[in-house]
């Protein structure tokens, strides 16, 4: 398999291995593309980084909502019956307040380091499965109320499309590649910018230089999240 050049630096590189040199004309135009492809390179590992914080918050993000909204759920269920039927419900249902806790705990609060062993894909699509027990969909039926099983999670290209909403994203592209920040405005270059950052994603993200350590490096706000989540990161990537 042939090896393909990335960058100027390894194209000199080679030159020098194989004692090739080059007219000295040349210095200055391979200087401009040498700065050049630095900031690109740089300009790809910021993307990378935005790219794998923004996935891992909005697919957390899509867990807690949903977390939030079954809760919410269970709250005007129990407020609507009253104390008095919720008892007798309990009752005849063989249930107790105490396994009522549990199961509002086993819903809301699932262990969140191992949260990644609970994402399957199914047609294509991310998900959360919900491994409910038996007094969970004991204590569903009682209520009548649907606990999801599945939570849908973001797919990455509405990831990328989150990202480049944001004035901070063109910030960057103007600063490392000297491209205008209105390009925002424009419909045309919007949607190829997310074209293009998607595929770049596809291509570089699960290359071994984007571990852990890299991410802590860039963004310390997000060393927490990448301590505990970051299996859970590896699994929806």
């Amino acid at each position: 398999m042939k090896k393909e050049i990335q960058n100027f630096e390894e194209l000199e590189s080679f030159l020098k291995q194989h004692n090739y040199t080059y007219p000295k004309t040349w210095k200055t135009k391979l200087k401009k593309i040498k700065r050049k492809d630095r900031n690109s390179s740089t300009w790809k590992d910021i993307r990378m980084c935005m790219y794998a914080a923004e996935r891992t918050l909005r697919c957390l993000t899509a867990i807690s909502d949903d977390m939030a909204s079954t809760l919410e759920k269970f709250d005007k269920k129990l407020e609507r019956i009253g104390t008095e039927k919720y008892h007798k419900l309990l009752s005849k249902n063989s249930l107790t307040r105490s396994d009522m806790g549990k199961i509002l705990k086993e819903i809301m609060n699932p262990n969140r380091a191992k949260r990644f062993q609970q994402v399957i894909k199914k047609g294509g699509k991310s998900y959360f499965q919900r491994n409910l027990t038996s007094k969970a969909i004991k204590a569903e039926k009682m209520l009548g109320i649907k606990i999801p099983r599945l939570i849908k999670l973001p797919q990455k290209k509405e990831t990328i499309f989150q990202i480049i909403e944001d004035e901070y994203y063109w910030t960057g592209r103007y600063i490392y590649l000297g491209k205008r920040v209105e390009d925002k405005d424009s419909k045309n270059i919007f949607r190829k910018e997310a074209q293009e950052y998607f595929k770049s994603v596809c291509t570089y993200i699960n290359q071994s230089k984007y571990n852990k350590d890299f991410f802590i490096s860039y963004s310390e706000e997000m060393n927490e999240i990448w301590e505990l989540y970051w299996k859970f990161y590896l699994t929806v990537r």
